[in-house]
């Protein structure tokens, strides 16, 4: 087996294998059942009926009543018995153990909560209200634990199942289970107390752990107001619950909700004011004021904290200089998404670091914290001590220091917050990357070798030293942490690999970040100026970001490209931004031109393209907005038409001899030969061009000493256009032929070669071609646009002068014609009768129209864009026909182009956006 299919095959088994890193499981999100244990006192208890509820004398130390757990023989069986649970007499006669805000130990000789009990609660929760548990996790637990909100018929209203390192699955039983909604599984710290939320929201259930909101909520089944009973279950778990705290009327979570909701309605009487019933221009100038970008960002930001169900406290002073700082805010919000959308963690963690450090207000430092509070908002895991977090504040500073020193390579420095973020979130702790820095091979120690240096440092080993597959997981590596240093003892595979070449990058101040290929992992780098694969085996369209690593918009890699394209002309990405967010508060036809401005300002601003369908199909939108917006578009397309260019490049080649090297002769590089003495290929050129010359580039001295040079056009009928007769021939080994282009538009051209020389090498080969070039121009294919399209006139019925009919006539001296969509107008032929006419055109869209005149002869000239035109006479006219020689745009295909336009080495994005704009629902 070849080398490098035995390296391919490793990978993937070990991806098979679910081994992360040697370190610990990929996430298993395989959906099992907590593991319920019934004892013999139960089944047999259950069998006699429904279990009463059992009342616990109540002292001062202890809490709600207790009572047994619910049994059956298997889940289902339990939740198809009702349980008569009712509130114990005592419990609701003392007033004050309900009092709120009151944590509720339970009494038990550990001091812990008992599992698998049912505590009646003292009255129904309320919305804002919430339940608290707090606990005490072991990471060395192998088992599921639950908590569990039942309603007095047993039925589970909230089942949160905790599935350690894997998901948190939230469920109900009704009594049957019903569909499942998964969070990621918590970040539970070894031997630390955590706290869980379960806040009673409008409509559903919002989770928090340790005051942090969970991604997914849990929407109501059952009004929350028939929870009547809590039950924890621990099982095997090495989980404690120490207590719980009851239902409260102002959750702090809220506290100052009021306020901060004003706020966020200050805000949007703002915007609105400023944007709606406002031209273009004017939008653009409020959005590029301090006053109007302070707004529209500070909005969306708070919007987006709100519609997570937190509270911002914006009275803070270093929260409100972050919202008042036009370069704070606007940075904030344009380097990227967050993973887990904590926004209120990231303004918070810059906030603080703004408190730390003053000199974090501007600079490198600024776009330093920034980059920090965006990463940090999601967990940051040690790769080599996953039980740990990295402390984002202080790896803020650590690289601070790091800065100062110098020891970082140019990225760092110049890099935007985005940028940066793909440094400082490095997963490797402050002391692996000194000692990256510290063992790095001399050679590799500059900017565009550091990652590469990986392949010298990391041995490619399927086996250690002792012979134990990496298949084992960390017994590979001696059940040491994988830090660098080990990965560089010991050996690894792709992961290894890849993981070894981001650290060593992130080390000296270079954007890195591992990504997924199929089967393989692979990594991508910030190498001299642009975004590059290491370890790759896949392409970047199979690329896809690793898991725990931030992204933004899309998870596959291709869309770090357009990020930083976007980056790189940060003034308009952030305008195009902020248009974006406030097309939102415009009319119908504005939304579509502050969009369409805001795509057109960065059209790699992917998010602008996803809105562009909902604004471009809004029903009231007239189609002479999209047509006048779209103009530019078509008018820049017609301009890169002129462009000359190589048209055989890369077209298909058809000939009989040596048909499957055939493609060398339109491309550069090699030589095709062909051992006929007569031979003919044919080049399609896939629609009409202008050919002003051809240059063949001979192989050696096989060049035909005759040839003729055939050009057909729509038809396919072929013409004798050129021959060697009009050849100039340079050199005379390897030599050139130029010869000149002709008028005809051509769609094909076709050599026929004969006299060849035999080649020098002994091939046999009488003919060889190293490469043609094709120079010209692209033409578009045109029609009679104007046939039977909408015309109007006050003469009279005006349908004869554009029906295909020649036999039928006009006479008027005045007409309207409405192409319905953009079209490039080459010229307007009127067949009339009489003298020839003069008069007036005026062509293009509403209200910017062009008006030519006319003298004489039947054809006009155009070669203008447009989507209607007015034809005015100097005095009445018989017509026959108006033909409109010229191409129809649709606005899809003018999108697509603009498409194609920007994202031409993008394939997946571009195929991405192509796919989105043709499931637009739009007919213009």
């Amino acid at each position: 087996m070849s080398s490098w299919l035995i390296i391919f095959s490793s990978c993937l088994l070990l991806a098979t294998a679910r081994i992360y890193d040697g370190n610990r499981g990929e996430d298993d999100n395989e959906n099992y059942a907590d593991n319920y244990e019934i004892s013999d006192e139960d089944r047999n208890r259950n069998e006699n009926g429904p279990i009463e509820a059992q009342n616990v004398n109540v002292t001062e130390e202890d809490s709600l009543p207790i009572l047994p757990k619910k049994s059956g023989k298997d889940q289902a069986a339990r939740m198809r018995r009702e349980l008569g649970l009712a509130y114990d007499d005592e419990w609701m006669s003392r007033p004050e153990l309900m009092k709120r805000n009151e944590l509720i130990p339970v009494k038990r000789e550990a001091g812990d909560i008992e599992s698998n009990k049912a505590y009646n609660l003292p009255r129904q929760a309320k919305t804002g209200e919430y339940y608290n548990f707090y606990g005490v996790y072991s990471n060395q637990q192998s088992k599921a634990f639950s908590i569990n909100l039942k309603a007095s018929n047993g039925h589970n209203l909230l089942h949160l199942s905790f599935r350690p390192s894997t998901v948190l699955v939230m469920n109900t039983a009704l009594p049957w289970w019903g569909t499942e909604i998964r969070n990621p599984y918590p970040e539970f710290q070894d031997g630390k107390e955590f706290k869980i939320t379960i806040l009673i929201d409008d409509d559903c259930y919002k989770i928090f752990f340790n005051d942090e909101l969970m991604s997914k909520s849990f929407p109501f089944r059952k009004p929350a107001s028939e929870v009547s009973n809590i039950s924890i279950y621990t099982g095997d778990a090495k989980v404690r619950f120490t207590k719980i705290k009851m239902p409260d009327d102002q959750h702090p979570l809220y506290k100052n909700r009021a306020g901060f909701l004003e706020k966020i309605n200050t805000l949007k009487g703002k915007v609105k004011e400023n944007v709606e019933g406002k031209s273009l221009e004017d939008v653009k100038e409020y959005a590029n004021e301090r006053s109007g970008s302070l707004a529209i960002f500070a909005l969306e930001l708070l919007t987006r904290i709100s519609d997570e169900g937190e509270v911002l406290d914006v009275n803070n002073e270093n929260i409100a200089w972050v919202l008042n700082n036009k370069e704070a805010l606007e940075m904030l919000m344009t380097s990227g998404d967050i993973l887990n959308n904590n926004w209120k963690k990231a303004i918070e963690i810059l906030a603080e670091i703004i408190k730390q450090d003053s000199g974090a207000k501007s600079g490198l430092k600024l776009r330093l914290a920034v980059a920090t509070a965006l990463t940090f908002a999601y967990p940051v895991r040690s790769q080599a001590f996953w039980s740990n977090l990295i402390d984002g504040i202080e790896r803020y500073h650590k690289f601070v220091q790091w800065g100062e020193e110098k020891i970082f390579f140019t990225p760092f420095y110049e890099g935007t917050a985005w940028h940066l973020r793909y440094i400082v979130g490095s997963w490797q702790t402050n002391e692996e990357l000194v000692w990256a820095r510290e063992n790095i091979l001399a050679d590799y120690k500059t900017e565009d070798k550091v990652a590469d240096v990986t392949h010298k440092m990391v041995a490619y080993k399927l086996y250690n030293d002792k012979g134990i597959s990496i298949h084992s997981g960390s017994a590979y590596y001696d059940h040491k942490n994988m830090t660098l240093a080990i990965i560089h003892e010991y050996g690894a595979v792709c992961g290894g690999i890849s993981r070894f070449g981001v650290g060593m990058a992130q080390a000296h101040g270079v954007p890195a970040l591992m990504v997924g290929q199929p089967g393989h992992c692979a990594y991508i780098w910030y190498k001299n100026k642009k975004w590059t694969l290491g370890n790759d085996i896949s392409g970047w369209s199979q690329s896809t970001t690793h898991s725990h690593i931030q992204y933004t918009w899309k998870q596959q890699a291709p869309f770090f490209q357009v990020m930083e394209r976007a980056q790189m002309n940060l003034d308009n990405y952030r305008l195009s931004e902020k248009l974006r967010l406030a097309s939102k508060f415009a009319k119908p036809g504005d939304q579509f031109n502050l969009v369409e401005a805001a795509s057109t300002l960065c059209p790699h601003n992917y998010d602008v393209w996803m809105e562009l369908e909902s604004a471009i199909t809004q029903p009231s939108l007239q189609a002479f907005t999209i047509h006048a917006a779209l103009t530019k578009t078509l008018l820049d397309y017609r301009e890169k038409l002129k462009e000359k260019k190589n048209l055989a490049l890369d077209k298909k080649v058809t000939t009989d001899c040596s048909p499957d090297s055939a493609y060398i002769i339109v491309t550069a590089g090699s030589s095709w030969a062909c051992t006929q003495t007569e031979v003919t290929f044919e080049v399609d050129l896939e629609g009409p061009k202008e050919i002003t010359e051809l240059k063949l580039h001979w192989w050696g001295q096989s060049k035909a000493s005759k040839y003729d040079v055939f050009a057909a056009g729509k038809d396919g009928t072929y013409v004798k256009v050129k021959s060697e007769a009009d050849e100039t021939v340079e050199g005379w080994f390897n030599h050139w032929s130029t010869i000149p282009g002709w008028d005809s538009t051509t769609y094909k051209i076709k050599f026929s070669m004969r006299d060849g020389k035999k080649d020098y090498w002994g091939y046999n080969a009488y003919f060889g071609i190293r490469q043609l070039i094709i120079t010209g121009y692209e033409l578009e294919e045109t029609s009679n646009v104007g046939l039977k399209k909408g015309v109007h006139s006050v003469n009279k019925d005006t349908s004869n002068i554009n029906d295909g009919d020649k036999s039928t006539t006009w006479i008027g001296s005045k007409f309207y014609l409405d192409l319905t969509q953009l079209t490039i107008i080459r010229s307007i032929y009127f067949d009339y009768e009489g003298d020839s006419p003069t008069g007036h055109i005026d062509y293009g869209t509403k209200p910017n129209l062009i008006q030519r005149n006319f003298s004489s002869g039947k054809k006009v000239s155009v070669n203008g864009v447009g989507c209607e035109f007015e034809v005015v006479f100097d005095k009445p006219v018989e017509i026959k026909e108006v033909i409109v020689e010229g191409v129809l745009y649709p606005a899809k295909d003018i999108l697509k182009m603009r498409v194609e336009e920007n994202y031409s080495d993008i394939d997946y994005v571009k195929k991405d956006l192509v796919g989105a704009i043709e499931d637009y629902e739009l007919d213009d």
